[in-house]
């Protein structure tokens, strides 16, 4: 163990090797040490083995139920990949790349056989987080009324799309017309 309890560290120092303490808020892994990610405090879980920084101004990381903004990139017949680029209620944008994927049993609550009709690639979503695995293994859902796409970009000349309310359909200026899992605040977003 290079430091104590409490004692202040910059972003890249090493903390400890990976085998003493397993890296846990703002801390990483590199070349087999646990090192800070960001200026702080040290803290110590010794009943979890753990170790963490913690600062006054570090961004929030994301839990279990938090509300997000992100978008698909990838979509197959089972789950649909996501980039998460907002936590819904924070000023602050998120500094890490989070990955997460929506399973066909999260999307939606009716039957589907395929999540391809109900994400394209390029499509803006909200979605509810479910379980956090790691930074890149994020389970989301999409199940509820206010979650889904809020922005859809047509497959054709990729401009969003609008949504016309009486077919619930969304139609682009080009003619084409597509479905989607759609949020109740399609076009726009209320918290």
């Amino acid at each position: 163990m290079n430091h104590k309890e409490n004692e202040y560290v910059f972003p890249g120092e090493v903390l400890c090797a990976y085998e003493e303490y397993m890296p846990s808020d703002w801390t990483y892994v590199d070349d087999g040490y646990v090192k800070a990610s960001i200026a702080g405090k040290i803290s110590i879980d010794e009943k979890n083995k753990s170790i963490k920084i913690k600062a006054d101004n570090a961004p929030r990381s994301l839990k279990k139920n938090d509300l997000v903004i992100g978008y698909i990139t990838e979509v197959k017949s089972s789950k649909a990949l996501v980039t998460i680029k907002k936590i819904i209620g924070t000023d602050r944008d998120l500094i890490t790349g989070y990955k997460g994927y929506i399973h066909i049993s999260k999307a939606t609550s009716d039957y589907i056989q395929t999540l391809h009709y109900l994400f394209k690639i390029g499509d803006i979503i909200k979605a509810r987080v479910a379980n956090v695995y790691s930074n890149d293994y994020i389970e989301l859902t999409t199940s509820n009324n206010d979650l889904g796409v809020i922005k859809a970009m047509c497959v054709n000349c990729r401009k969003f799309m609008k949504l016309d309310k009486k077919t619930h359909t969304l139609e682009c200026e080009c003619g084409h017309k597509d479905t989607r899992k759609i949020s109740v605040n399609y076009g726009g977003l209320k918290e």
